[in-house]
């Protein structure tokens, strides 16, 4: 009887600790729940959110732009888009959109950088698509960086990297380049 008794304290004795244990890690789970919806509430030292982001370019010396967000995030000096879509004009007045998933815009450096799904196209039928590209508004030129494909509508070239020059009026591309020219 002893041995049953002895075994009956163990086993109450047992329960209890469990449950002052539960309960110990119960109380800290909640006071970290607390602690992160605090930590929610607050913003970031140097980071603040916008939405529809818009910047416009009508300046004397450089061609009009404008470039829009669903989205951005204000980094210091630099701007984190997100749906990226752009409109450019060039020398000649025709327009050029942009569309990315992603892009990083640099206001004082004139450049962004584009990430994801990045398309380039105009009114004429010419497409072309990379995952990365870094447009220097300033010096008008865009570096295509990551699987390059443009699609005119008599030629079809895809390339590992390629650089549009709209100030010199040069397209280069580079790595394994193969070229598609239809007839018709």
């Amino acid at each position: 009887m002893k041995k049953y008794l002895n075994t009956i304290i163990i086993i109450i004795l047992f329960i209890a600790l469990s449950i002052i244990v539960f309960y110990y890690f119960n109380d800290d789970l909640r006071k970290i729940d607390n602690k992160v919806e605090v930590f929610k509430g607050k913003s970031l030292s140097g980071i603040t959110e916008i939405l529809n982001p818009t910047f416009k370019n009508k300046g004397i010396n450089t061609n009009p732009y404008e470039i829009s967000a669903e989205k951005g995030i204000q980094i210091k000096n630099d701007i984190e888009l997100h749906k990226v879509v752009g409109k450019f004009t060039d020398d000649k007045d025709r327009l050029i959109y942009i569309n990315a998933n992603k892009g990083i815009y640099s206001q004082k450096n004139q450049i962004i950088e584009l990430i994801g799904n990045v398309v380039i196209f105009d009114n004429l039928g010419n497409k072309t698509t990379t995952s990365k590209a870094i447009m220097n508004l300033e010096n008008k030129k865009i570096n295509l960086l990551e699987e390059v494909v443009s699609i005119s509508n008599t030629s079809t070239i895809k390339s590992d990297s390629s650089i549009l020059d709209d100030k010199n009026k040069i397209v280069i591309y580079t790595g394994n380049v193969k070229v598609k020219i239809e007839n018709k």
